[in-house]
């Protein structure tokens, strides 16, 4: 399995709350039944060309496939228009993973389920969506309601009951990190570093959305080496199109290893 989680950032402006940011995360293990496991899984991904993100867990082959697909779709400019809003556009990825779904073998479902986030932006409007299926209940999807708080919107996958255990720490009053996107963030670490779940490990992998441009992958930063998708990244990439974050969700400079100029340093 593995653990999904997604997460909101809230804004003060002068009309009021607002959401600024949504988050999907993952560990990056692929593992099967007989307890073999790859940490090099990609399990987030993003549209370039549109502001749409989106991660899963359960079954690996399924929602790789069918991800894949759609983002190649989307990015081409052949699945949604510009004008599309939230809902219209999860309206379409829903029918294209239904049609797909369907002739879909279902004896090579791993664990017989799996569930898919998809967070979207039209204008200043952010939308969180997941689809799920299991043998007894079929293909579901709902609209994943957005509190006007910065805090987690949904964890799933094996790892779940760990990471919101953990949790509960993070809704004490008193914690520095109450109601802060890097209070969640600092959960996936703290969840991923201490789990006794086998199917959840690696380091984390983060696709985000903020008010403006697409989908944007985060780089991880740990230690003196910087990760992409769960493996350590060359060292001849262009390391500057990404952001890089550290433990606590500081912005990172992937050249000196060292919190940009001007970042803020956050709380442990």
């Amino acid at each position: 399995m593995t653990l999904l989680i997604s997460w909101i950032g809230v804004d003060d402006k002068k009309e009021g709350k607002a959401v600024a940011s949504l988050y999907i995360a993952s560990d990056s293990r692929y593992s099967w039944g007989d307890s073999s496991s790859y940490d090099y899984g990609i399990k987030v991904f993003g549209c370039s060309q549109f502001p749409d993100i989106f991660g899963f867990c359960g079954d690996v082959s399924f929602p790789s496939i069918v991800l894949g697909q759609l983002i190649s779709q989307i990015d081409s400019g052949i699945m949604f228009s510009a004008f599309d809003d939230t809902q219209l556009k999860n309206e379409k990825i829903f029918e294209y993973m239904r049609t797909s779904l369907k002739s879909y073998p279902k004896d090579r479902l791993t664990g017989g389920s799996f569930t898919i986030l998809h967070g979207s932006r039209y204008g200043k409007k952010f939308s969180c969506f997941k689809t799920t299926f299991d043998e007894k209940a079929g293909l579901k999807n709902i609209e994943v309601q957005l509190p006007l708080i910065s805090t987690k919107i949904c964890s799933e996958g094996s790892g779940k009951e760990d990471f919101d255990s953990n949790f509960h720490s993070w809704l004490d009053k008193r914690s520095n990190n109450f109601r802060t996107s890097r209070g969640v963030y600092h959960c996936l670490v703290k969840t991923l570093n201490e789990t006794k779940d086998i199917g959840t490990g690696g380091l984390p992998q983060i696709m985000g959305l903020y008010m403006n441009r697409n989908a944007r992958l985060f780089g991880i930063i740990e230690g003196d080496k910087k990760y992409i998708y769960g493996k350590e990244s060359s060292g001849d990439i262009n390391s500057y199109i990404i952001e890089w974050r550290n433990e606590n969700f500081e912005r990172m400079d992937p050249s000196t290893l060292k919190l940009l100029p001007g970042a803020q340093r956050q709380p442990s």
